[in-house]
């Protein structure tokens, strides 16, 4: 590497674009056909998203240097950003032929082939990343994220689990991990993940995003266990549910054992920093609040039966519960009309 580029380099990684680009310039004046000059270039305008501007640089490292792969990578790159997938993908293979055991190429094929939509064959490139760097937290990642879209869900929970054993500190593989258990109904597994992500990179928005879905889905498992058990109590309160009865006393009983015994499996492996960010997350969703509040309520009312045996406070659960049915309908629409 020439003290120029290397300049160039520096100037790049510091984010200093217009100085990086003024560097190379002047380096091209005296040598304009340089291919690691023009891919330096090339490599400081797409990154400062003048991507018209740096496929010219790319076009022309690779016309001095047809014989090497990393322009071939950088035009790929920028066709990918482009939205011209199909030449993105040609120039991404071309780089893979003229080196094929290098990752960079073969990293940049799979990458294109993900953004053209073509997800086998992108999770077929991204094995072969795998392959040619196995101790790399990144291939490992691509791959997860791939399989991801692709829907294979096994292959992509073990390439995620193999990213956090190769960098525990990941926190993007440790979200799109629970976003995985939150997928797969299991929001106790998704909550513990994603506290631990939001505890890694506190500035990552779609932490809090995530974990307000995820209280969603136990509030909605919440809402289900009270909604039988409202209907047990009721069945076994007698014919006038005005009268106190042992039998509607123990349905209230065996239902908040049931629901304690949910919340404690739950909330049992949870870190210390979860109480301030499930608070955090409940105070930025006016709706999530008031359902977890109603569903107190709920409880309340449950316990109320337990205390009184009288089965008509099992009814007003079973009013509070359709109201926060026909809530959950309205925020999913109005939610998705928004970001639709």
């Amino acid at each position: 590497m020439t003290t120029a580029l290397h300049r160039v380099e520096q100037l790049r990684l510091l984010g200093r674009f217009d100085d990086a680009e003024r560097a190379a310039r002047e380096a091209l004046a005296a040598s304009p056909n340089d291919p690691g000059l023009l891919l330096g270039l090339a490599a400081v305008l797409y990154e400062s998203g003048r991507l018209v501007d740096g496929l010219a640089a790319a076009e022309a490292a690779s016309a001095a240097a047809p014989e090497f792969d990393r322009p071939q990578v950088v035009r790929a790159a920028i066709l990918s950003g482009l939205g011209r997938h199909d030449e993105a993908v040609e120039a991404a293979y071309r780089a893979v032929t003229l080196a094929p055991e290098e990752t960079p190429g073969a990293t940049m094929y799979a990458e294109v082939l993900k953004q053209a939509g073509r997800l086998p064959e992108a999770a077929q490139a991204a094995r072969r990343v795998v392959e040619l760097a196995p101790n790399s937290p990144a291939s490992h990642f691509l791959l997860a994220d791939v399989t991801s879209g692709l829907g294979d869900k096994e292959t992509a929970r073990q390439a995620y689990e193999e990213v956090l054993r190769l960098d525990p500190q990941h926190a993007v593989a440790r979200h799109d991990l629970a976003v995985l258990d939150a997928r797969g109904h299991r929001p106790a597994q998704a909550l513990r993940g994603l506290i631990d992500a939001g505890m890694l990179a506190p500035g990552m928005p779609k932490v809090m995003q995530t974990i307000r879905a995820v209280l969603w889905q136990l509030s909605w498992r919440l809402r289900m266990l009270l909604g039988l058990a409202t209907v047990a109590v009721i069945v076994f309160s007698g014919e006038d549910p005005l009268d106190s009865t042992w039998s509607g006393r123990i349905a209230a009983a065996v239902t908040l054992v049931i629901a304690g015994g949910l919340t404690w499996w739950t909330v049992r492996n949870l870190p210390k920093q979860t109480r301030p960010v499930v608070r955090a997350a409940l105070q930025g969703d006016g709706p999530l609040r008031f359902t977890y509040v109603a569903v107190a309520a709920c409880v309340l009312l449950l316990v109320v039966v337990l205390i009184t045996g009288v089965g008509v406070f099992a009814a007003l659960v079973w009013l509070v519960l359709g109201l926060l049915g026909g809530l959950a309908i309205v925020v999913r629409t109005v939610r998705r009309l928004r970001h639709g």
